[in-house]
């Protein structure tokens, strides 16, 4: 969280609780099947990465409720809206903007990540019960081979064949880099970092 705090103009917060997100057998067999299905493809482990080319990204997102601010009370809500309970509760699903999936961005529908924790901040919001603290949850997932973008592109509903994921650079048109995937199964949330 600290190292990947690269805002300039932001003050980097300071972490109060940490929590480790534990998801179903069911969720984690479809991740793990996933992971091989894109490994067998691309061979990654062969070219020193780790299989499917996993790795770690953050993602922010909404929350109306106070979860993770009491650690004596864990317990997700059930509020219409939150998206963040709704994404520990059932992982992320592309197509329902409660659990993690957006429309309308720089490449379409699908789920959005970030190298660094000050822009998954950026989308990190709390709506309802007044909060000192902000949460983003640290998430593994299968990068597979990524189609590198510099421009955007809403109109994506997918990769490019041949795709697992895109991966939109920074420089020309972008400030920080976004990683995107669009398959449910592409990615699991880890950890939950309360700040």
């Amino acid at each position: 969280f600290d190292v990947s705090w690269r805002h300039p103009n932001k003050t980097k917060p300071t972490v109060v609780f940490l929590y480790k997100i534990v998801q179903s057998k069911q969720l984690m067999d479809s991740y793990l099947a996933y992971q091989n299905k894109v490994e067998s493809e691309g061979k990654f482990k062969a070219q020193g990465k780790n299989a499917g080319n996993e790795c770690r990204r953050w993602h922010g997102t909404k929350r109306v409720c106070n979860i993770g601010d009491d650690p004596a009370n864990p317990t997700l809500c059930t509020q219409a809206g939150c998206r963040l309970c709704s994404i520990l509760r059932t992982s992320f699903q592309v197509f329902d903007p409660n659990a993690g999936g957006r429309t309308f961005n720089r490449y379409g529908r699908g789920i959005y990540t970030h190298p660094t924790s000050s822009r998954a901040s950026d989308y990190a919001s709390s709506v309802g019960p007044a909060s000192i603290y902000s949460v983003i949850m640290l998430t593994n997932i299968i990068v597979g081979q990524a189609h590198k973008l510099t421009q955007d592109n809403p109109a994506l509903t997918g990769p490019p064949a041949g795709y697992h994921s895109v991966f939109g650079e920074s420089g020309n048109a972008f400030n920080y880099e976004e990683l995107v995937v669009y398959n449910d199964d592409a990615i699991r949330p880890s950890w939950l970092v309360v700040y």
